[in-house]
């Protein structure tokens, strides 16, 4: 992989987009490939054919993508036992698992015709989490600088996201619901969005 060691943050930034469209792409081809004889491969060769979803600068483009998955499914195992100690080295994350915690309790007491939109936080509040997970797994290094500067950002979207999501259910929950917002969720991640903003300073300070 030391192909991407001179990699900067733009760049890092495309292969995180890609990334997620391949991701997309694995899971829309599972629903019409799930169980057929030959699955996987039927569902990598469907990726291989679509130009924008074929890995770029390794000799073995299938391979790659065949590994870069699994590798993924990994790491995702892997969040699901990161220690508490652990995720406390990074404020963010603590911060963020606790609004979630909130969020979850809110979620489970709003009426069902607003499912919708609860699913859509819900699911905001999954990426913000898995980014931020991704980038306490990524290694301190000088080679990985730049992919870190690009998740931080890649969080700084997610956190939007996630804020015009709770915008979105506000403005249709019920008044007393409503009114706890500001403090349960925009200010607390405003205050997540200022310390990931001060990370990206901290590391843009730091020599490649």
């Amino acid at each position: 992989w030391s192909f991407r060691d001179n990699w900067d943050e733009y760049t890092w930034a495309k292969e995180i987009r890609n990334d997620e469209l391949r991701i997309a792409g694995y899971f829309s081809a599972l629903k019409s490939c799930l169980d057929l004889p030959g699955e996987e491969d039927m569902i990598f060769k469907r990726l291989m054919s679509q130009p924008e979803l074929v890995p770029t600068g390794v000799s073995d483009p299938l391979r790659t993508l065949k590994a870069e998955m699994e590798t993924a499914e990994e790491d995702s195992e892997e969040n699901e036992t990161l220690s508490k100690s652990r995720r406390n080295t990074f404020e963010p994350a603590r911060r963020v698992e606790k609004i979630v915690v909130e969020w979850n309790l809110l979620a489970a007491h709003l009426p069902i015709g607003d499912v919708k939109n609860v699913l859509a936080v819900t699911c905001a509040f999954g990426k913000l989490l898995s980014r931020i997970y991704n980038f306490m797994e990524t290694e301190e290094t000088s080679v990985t600088l730049t992919l870190r500067i690009s998740l931080l950002k890649h969080i700084l979207a997610d956190l939007n996201e996630t804020v015009q999501q709770l915008m979105a259910i506000q403005t249709c929950a019920a008044s007393e619901i409503s009114a706890g917002f500001s403090e349960k969720f925009f200010t607390p991640l405003a205050f997540v969005r200022e310390l990931v903003i001060d990370k990206i300073k901290e590391l843009n300070k730091q020599p490649e």
